[in-house]
């Protein structure tokens, strides 16, 4: 693999990565509590935990790369260190922030929103542990995550995906 399809990939896993920051695998479904913040109140403070999350992900993977970089070249091992990848980095990350947002109190009206919003990170968490090399198949993984996100307002969520 030469230099830029390296990066390239590199690239694309870190967007996944990121893209991961929210949710938890194991649970079916992600309940949303309800509680007294406005819209504009919880969307500022889910909008905030999402660029955290994408921030602490982008500081972890860059050493979890470099520490890695030779693995992901060797094309036999390329595919465990992406597992290892998802799993030591990007799921605990997404996993967090899902726990996080969930528990931030949504006005009852808009809880349907988030919880659309966090369930759909959930599912695309679980497909990229399912199968690591989703990650690189695309350089959108969680495009779908994105998409809701934004539908639902929370735009700084739908952008630490993009």
């Amino acid at each position: 693999m030469n230099a830029r399809g390296f990066f390239l990939a590199a690239a694309t896993l870190a967007a996944l990565l990121l893209a991961i920051g929210c949710g938890s695998s194991s649970d079916p479904e992600v309940t949303v509590q309800t509680g007294s913040l406005s819209k504009a109140e919880f969307i500022e403070k889910a909008d905030a935990i999402c660029a955290a999350a994408r921030s602490e992900f982008e500081t972890k993977y860059a050493s979890f790369f470099k520490a890695h970089e030779a693995d992901f070249k060797k094309k036999q091992s390329a595919t465990a260190t992406l597992d290892e990848a998802i799993q030591s980095t990007i799921a605990p990350n997404l996993t967090k922030e899902i726990e996080q947002i969930s528990e931030l109190g949504a006005p009852s009206a808009y809880a349907p929103k988030v919880a659309s919003f966090l369930n759909t990170l959930q599912s695309q968490l679980q497909e990229v542990e399912d199968e690591p090399t989703k990650v690189s198949a695309t350089p959108y993984p969680f495009k779908k995550t994105e998409d809701v996100a934004s539908k639902a307002g929370l735009n700084g969520c739908a952008e630490s995906f993009g």
